[in-house]
């Protein structure tokens, strides 16, 4: 059973992304509500002046070079600030760099993103290609000194601002499912990357997600992430750490919802006693704040195996993600539930983090497709303990 225990320099860390977070974040979410524009570039450079972007990046590449837990910990107090921030804070597109990326390709692009001068966005879902990431569409080929991509990708975060788009395409046709991804780096202003229609979303609108068009799209060959034909290879490493701390981030959002309602329910009256004193409602906080906790040390622990390597960690990870967005949808709908006619009104915080936690059962792997690969685990172990027996 994987152990842990918070250093005091991590203590410290957590101190301080809570202290950013309700400082800077939880005004510049309810200003973003009123306003409705992209993620500001001033909080940005707040986050990179405080040592909040690029957790996970090494330092000699301009990161803050944290082990997954430590990331963990200072994204659930960023995300209980606001959400939006974290997509920043640890960003997918930093992955494929670090696992295959060449040392020019890591100068040249980490350093930025990790001083809120670069914005990535991280191009893998299509129409076709969804959960089922392996049914990729868009194609890469090699012709003369460099690569073609032609094809369409959708739902991609930030495209519109990015400054290089981070794209998995198909450069082997018929290669075996999940086998013959490339992965490739196209910079803003390159001919035929087109950026289309913007989706219209029920939150995040700070983080809007977009149509990426690749026609004739041609990139110099340096631009190839790793070897052709490895893509998924490389990203896979990374989905133990990206799943445990979701699973943070869901926690935070939670966290954040039931303090602000119990903050409510102790201050408002109600047939002449306060709301939090009625024995329904403090069972019912009772089961919520249980299941929090429960959430938060099952992604801390995931965490903690993708630090070890432990061959597990993918599956503890999107056992924390699974609970811990489910866990998310349901307090942030109880604490509006809890405010009775005020939770719906958007003077409170809670509407938004109510519309917010869906995403978290959607993005980075559906909890449906999640559960496949957990049940895959729990399936191969009965059976493996089966023969142990038998033998």
């Amino acid at each position: 059973m994987t152990q842990y225990q918070f250093s005091e320099e991590q203590r410290a860390l957590r101190e301080a992304a809570r202290k950013f977070a309700q400082g800077v974040l939880v005004p510049a979410a309810a200003e973003n509500e009123r306003t409705g524009v992209e993620f500001p570039k001033a909080v940005l450079r707040d986050m990179a002046k405080h040592g909040l972007l690029g957790l996970d990046v090494p330092v000699e590449y301009g990161g803050q070079g944290l082990d997954t837990l430590s990331c963990a910990l200072i994204l659930e107090e960023l995300a209980a600030g606001w959400f939006s921030s974290t997509i920043f804070a640890m960003n997918l597109a930093t992955g494929p760099l670090l696992a295959a990326g060449s040392e020019a390709q890591k100068k040249k692009f980490l350093g930025g993103i990790c001083n809120g001068e670069i914005v990535p966005a991280f191009a893998l879902t299509e129409p076709a290609g969804g959960s089922d990431a392996a049914n990729i569409k868009t194609r890469v080929a090699r012709e003369g000194d460099g690569y073609v991509l032609r094809g369409q990708k959708i739902f991609i975060t930030n495209a519109h601002r990015a400054d290089v788009i981070i794209v998995f395409a198909r450069s082997t046709a018929d290669a075996p499912r999940g086998k013959g991804i490339s992965i490739v780096l196209v910079e803003k202003g390159t001919p035929g990357l087109k950026i289309g229609q913007r989706f219209e979303t029920i939150a995040h609108g700070a983080n809007p997600i977009w149509e990426v068009v690749f026609d004739e799209c041609r990139v110099p060959r340096e631009n190839l992430i790793g070897a052709e034909g490895e893509g998924f290879s490389y990203i896979q490493k990374d989905f133990a750490k990206i799943r445990a701390v979701y699973g943070s981030r869901c926690v935070g959002v939670a966290q954040a919802a039931i303090d602000y309602a119990l903050q409510y329910a102790v201050e408002r009256v109600q047939f002449g006693q306060k709301v939090a004193s009625f024995q329904g409602i403090r069972f019912k906080v009772a089961e919520l704040v249980t299941k929090i906790e429960a959430a938060r040390q099952l992604s801390y622990r995931a965490a903690a195996m993708a630090d070890e390597g432990h061959h597990e960690a993918p599956v503890a990870a999107s056992m924390a993600k699974i609970f811990a967005s489910q866990v998310a949808v349901e307090v942030t709908g109880e604490a509006m539930q809890l405010l009775g006619g005020h939770g719906l009104l958007r003077l409170h915080p809670l509407e938004r983090m109510y519309r917010e936690a869906k995403l978290f059962q959607i993005g980075d792997g559906t909890s449906e497709v999640l559960k496949l690969l957990v049940s895959r685990h729990a399936n191969k172990r009965a059976t493996d303990r089966q023969s142990a027996r038998v033998d």
